[in-house]
C-alpha cells in the first residue's frame, strides 16, 4: 500500500496539460513531418527574392499563433485552472493498493476501484490516472518516496490500460 499527501502546484497543471495533449506515437510522427514541411515550406518562401505574398504572411501568422498557443495560452490556461479547483485548498491523502485509489480529506472520502479508471499516461515526472478521456487525477513523482513510485506505476500498468 502507498500512502501520498497531495501537494500539486501549478507547474504540475501545466505538465500535466501537456503530457495529457501528447499524441499517440503513430500521430507523432505524423505531426513531425507536417512541422517539419511547413518550415521547409516557410524557410523556402522567405529565402525567395521575391516580396512576401499572401501565403508567407498566412504562414508567418499561423506560426506565431501556434507558438502563441502553446507557449503562452495554454500556460495560463493551467495556472487558472489550478487557482480555480477549490478542492486543493484541502489537505488530501491518497492511499493506493491492489483495490484502487483511496482518497480521503475534510471533505470526505472516496474509493475508485481499478476497473473505473479508463488509462493512465506517464513521463519522467508524471502520471496521470484517467477517469474519462479527459478528467484525470496527476500524481507528480516528486510525492512519493522512489520506491512507491515504482510500485505506483506497477500497480496502475497492472490494472489499467496504458496509453502510448
Amino acid at each position: 500500500m502507498i500512502t501520498i499527501q497531495q501537494d500539486l502546484r501549478a507547474s504540475d497543471y501545466r505538465r500535466a496539460m501537456y503530457l495529457h495533449m501528447r499524441p499517440r506515437p503513430g500521430f507523432k510522427v505524423a505531426g513531425i513531418i507536417v512541422v517539419l514541411l511547413f518550415f521547409a515550406v516557410f524557410i523556402w518562401k522567405l529565402c525567395r527574392p521575391s516580396e512576401w505574398d499572401d501565403g508567407t504572411a498566412i504562414m508567418a501568422i499561423a506560426l506565431v499563433y501556434l507558438l502563441a498557443y502553446f507557449f503562452v495560452l495554454l500556460p495560463w490556461r493551467a495556472k487558472r485552472s489550478f487557482k480555480q479547483n477549490k478542492f486543493l485548498e484541502h489537505k488530501t491523502t491518497f492511499r493506493i493498493d491492489g483495490s484502487g485509489l483511496h482518497t480521503s480529506s475534510e471533505l470526505g472520502s472516496v474509493s475508485i476501484p481499478w476497473d473505473h479508471l479508463r488509462k493512465w499516461k506517464e513521463n519522467d515526472g508524471l502520471v496521470l490516472l484517467y477517469l474519462t478521456d479527459r478528467m484525470y487525477y496527476v500524481f507528480p513523482k516528486r510525492l512519493f518516496e522512489s520506491d512507491s513510485w515504482q510500485e505506483f506505476r506497477d500497480l496502475a500498468g497492472e490494472n489499467v490500460k496504458k496509453m502510448a
